[in-house]
């Protein structure tokens, strides 16, 4: 798990820094000499989609999502458990949902390519398909963990405890 999340971060380094030179090179070149490279304009933009939603794999690989845990410490452990089981399971059918809708943009816009690059547009729609798979693993293992009786704190604030 640690080394894939430590890939994730990689990825996410290069794609932002891939994002930004190209974004700093075609400020200096449309500053310096009143041309740019359309070609990073474009790449750019599918750059930041991916590393918005890896961004947020790795967030919730940490559990840096927003929490409501302060209500949920002060209920009875049967109610607690109870209700991270109840908002696991919605938010599974969430990325349910969201693998078969990016499955089918991808596989709709896959022979459709962006004007510049030639990037298929599909490629796009694609890393909703990855971020809801992964997310949804997670989601899996942590209702696994539940249902075997896994501590509640072990659910919570993941990112401060390893």
């Amino acid at each position: 798990m640690k080394q894939l999340q430590r890939l994730t971060e990689y990825l996410l380094v290069a794609g932002l820094a891939g994002m930004a030179l190209m974004v700093f090179g075609n400020v200096v070149l449309r500053y310096a000499f009143a041309s740019g490279i359309t070609f990073s304009e474009e790449v750019s933009r599918f750059l930041f989609v991916w590393i918005t939603f890896i961004g947020a794999v790795l967030v919730f690989a940490q559990g840096g999502h927003i929490a409501m845990s302060t209500p949920l410490s002060r209920l009875p452990s049967w109610a607690h458990r109870s209700l991270i089981l109840m908002s696991s399971l919605l938010m599974l059918a969430c990325c349910a949902l969201m693998v078969w809708g990016g499955w089918h943009q991808t596989v709709v816009n896959i022979r459709n390519f962006a004007p510049v690059s030639g990037v298929p547009r599909g490629a796009i729609y694609a890393v909703a398909v990855f971020t809801g798979l992964c997310i949804g693993a997670m989601l899996l293992r942590n209702v696994t963990r539940l249902i075997q009786g896994a501590p509640l704190d072990s659910f919570e604030h993941r990112a401060e405890t390893e």
